[in-house]
């Protein structure tokens, strides 16, 4: 395949997840949304401040592994049996309850329905941002995540739709327990 056919096949499959949960949050109140699970999970709320925290992050990421992989002329990252995770274990949460780091924390932000209306565009913005760097050849540059393992760059693109669809499994789930506000 061609990078660029990869490029936008990575940005496709990240975009589509991406609007599936805002599908997801469209029918989710303003109330439902500041609800605290009492088991301590993420209101839909914080873990919508937490997609577009690590969105952000994602994309600081990205530009400097691409910026460093140009200056330096290393395309080719690879390190033979370095551990790494398949896109469809990830989406399965194979690598199990993971923990933000502290910088991808919510940070207390209360504004719903424009947190909402940030993602599609802050996602584009990612896509505009790497955009330079589509007709390159990325399937062997690492963006090395201690996660998940030796992922390469197209590979690091469709995590951050699968990343949103698994914080979407987790607001369903918040929206199933006792308690949970009716609209």
């Amino acid at each position: 395949m061609a990078p660029e056919q990869e490029f936008d096949q990575a940005f496709e499959s990240a975009l589509q997840d991406l609007r599936n949960l805002v599908r997801f949050l469209d029918g989710v109140s303003e109330a439902q949304a500041r609800w605290k699970p009492p088991d301590g999970e993420w209101s839909v709320l914080e873990g919508l401040e937490h997609i577009l925290l690590t969105d952000a992050f994602f994309q600081t990421t990205m530009i400097e592994a691409l910026r460093g992989a140009e200056a330096s002329g290393r395309w080719d990252n690879t390190a033979p049996g370095a551990f790494k995770m398949t896109l469809e274990a990830l989406r399965r949460r194979e690598q199990g309850h993971v923990d933000a780091p502290a910088q991808l924390h919510p940070k207390g932000r209360s504004d719903f329905r424009p947190m909402i209306a940030e993602l599609l565009p802050a996602r584009e913005a990612t896509r505009e941002a790497l955009l330079r760097w589509r007709g390159r050849d990325l399937s062997r540059l690492v963006v090395p995540s201690p996660r998940y393992g030796a992922l390469n760059a197209y590979e690091r693109i469709a995590y951050s739709g699968i990343h949103d669809a698994l914080h979407h499994e987790q607001m369903g789930r918040v929206t199933r327990q006792a308690g949970f506000p009716a609209k």
